[in-house]
């Protein structure tokens, strides 16, 4: 392992290096990371790395495996390219697709040289660096940064098909090594606090003024757009990524026979065979929607759901649409998970598909507007660009004002 300690002493950063855990050209963009990383683009040079991944697809056992294969090579062909709308860079990295240890060492090595050429290219001197992948750590190792945030939002050693072992040592280095770790589960940041001194807590924002504008409480709903507006009442939704290891098919399934001839919307990229699911006549998928479109579509739904498994991963999870739903001040049912547990008077929680199909009907017949208003309350306070400037500090950007006391 090349380790290097070596910081640049400055006060503030002129650049950012952010290697991101999904892909920017199919993932969903809706991620906590990416919201982030737009916003403190708007303060210095910003470059999205896009992830290299923990686990190689394996025909036969992953999902969907030739379709990864395909759309990651269309990404590794995009190289270094500027996003009009946030003015952020986004560069896919040559690396090799293995996950051994001696590859891991290699792609850091390979991944070093085409940072220090991205930084020559964008004129960035004093970089600090946010990382949420630890196949990246090697990375971070070799070079020097004025500030290193771990972005940690997940525990990927329970990552199916993962090398839990490898990816644990690399949790381990990158808390090591970090400046600061940004924790978004509860149960992960109570865990893991004392080994990082900068070791905070920032949960998720919410856009809330969007969110609010695109569904008035006990007033009118407005005009569907074109793709759901020959839906049949009710519609159920859920909007995000949807992966193997996050979403329950069997439940899916029975929540599309229960509410039809209702309609089971399901908004997002495919990451995983949903067949089943789809040949179903009452379910709708729609492709990913940027982030500033998804409001419009969900205002729709008359129930958003969170149809997670309850497995070791999604148990440190904290996905951000919850605070999303709440927003739109509409009923949400999801199995029960730790992160939930503090809007537990503002949703419906299931331990199971039958309690969750109980639950799923109590939504339905709700009618108390006042609900709607204290769940809208509830994250009201909230905000991305308030998450934001407090990683911003962590990285030492510029231009953003000192928390508040």
């Amino acid at each position: 392992m090349v380790s290097s300690t070596n910081r640049i002493n400055a006060s503030h950063c002129d650049g950012l290096m952010w290697f991101g855990n999904v892909d920017w050209w199919y993932h969903n963009r809706g991620h906590a990371s990416t919201r982030m990383a737009t916003r403190l683009a708007r303060y210095v040079p910003t470059v999205w790395i896009n992830s290299i991944g923990m686990r190689i697809p394996v025909p036969g056992r992953t999902e969907i495996a030739w379709t990864r294969y395909t759309r990651k090579l269309k990404s590794s062909f995009k190289g270094l390219k500027r996003t009009d709308a946030e003015g952020m860079w986004v560069y896919s990295p040559l690396f090799v697709p293995l996950f051994s240890r001696r590859a891991i060492a290699f792609n850091g090595f390979l991944l070093s040289m085409q940072v220090r050429w991205l930084m020559r290219r964008l004129k960035i001197r004093r970089p600090s660096v946010c990382i949420s992948m630890p196949t990246m750590t090697p990375v971070v190792e070799r070079l020097p940064w004025v500030s290193v945030v771990f972005d940690r939002c997940d525990d990927f050693t329970t990552l199916p098909e993962a090398n839990r072992a490898l990816i644990r040592d690399l949790e381990i280095r990158l808390l090591g090594r970090c400046d600061h770790a940004a924790y978004v589960s509860q149960e992960l940041f109570d865990r893991e606090r004392e080994a990082v001194p900068g070791a905070q807590f920032i949960g998720h924002g919410v856009d809330f003024d969007h969110l609010s504008r695109c569904r008035p409480i006990g007033g009118k709903r407005f005009e569907p757009p074109g793709a759901l507006a020959d839906c049949p009442r009710p519609i159920v939704g859920f909007y995000g990524g949807m992966d193997e290891y996050r979403m329950d098919v069997p439940l899916l399934l029975k929540i599309a026979r229960y509410i039809h001839p209702g309609t089971l919307v399901l908004i997002g990229p495919l990451q995983m065979d949903l067949s089943s699911v789809l040949a179903e006549a009452n379910v709708r998928h729609l492709t990913q929607l940027p982030p500033e479109e998804i409001g419009r579509y969900a205002a729709q739904f008359d129930v958003g759901i969170i149809p997670f498994l309850r497995n070791e991963f999604n148990e440190h999870c904290n996905p951000t649409k919850l605070k999303e739903y709440l927003a739109l001040a509409y009923p949400t049912v999801a199995m029960r998970l730790p992160a939930f547990e503090r809007y537990g008077d503002l949703i419906y929680t299931a331990d199971s598909h039958d309690t969750f199909i109980t639950a799923l009907g109590v939504a339905l017949s709700e009618q108390d507007p006042d609900i709607g208003r204290r769940r809208r309350a509830a994250v009201a306070g909230d905000s991305w660009d308030k998450v934001s400037h407090r990683v911003g500090r962590m990285l030492a950007v510029p231009g953003i004002e000192p928390a508040s006391s």
